[in-house]
């Protein structure tokens, strides 16, 4: 359940980037709207990028311990 919320999550930040970058005054509109499978293809392929720089840190970060390290601080929370 937890991995459902982290793609909704990302899913989400990356369509309200893209809508932002959109619908600013830049050009972007301009070429969006002129090639279309062009935008769309960077557009998934943006996400894609991102979700394998996620990957990577969490790879890196499962294999050098630093997880395991997280894991064991104890929650200052439940002793109140």
């Amino acid at each position: 359940m937890k991995l459902y919320k982290v793609i909704i999550t990302y899913e989400l930040i990356f369509i309200v980037f893209w809508n932002l970058l959109y619908l600013s005054n830049s050009d972007v509109e301009n070429w969006f709207t002129e090639k279309f499978l062009t935008g769309i293809f960077v557009f998934l392929s943006t996400m894609a990028l991102g979700a394998t720089l996620v990957y990577i840190i969490y790879i890196s970060a499962k294999l050098s311990g630093v997880i395991d390290r997280i894991k064991n601080i104890e929650d200052p929370r439940k002793n109140i």
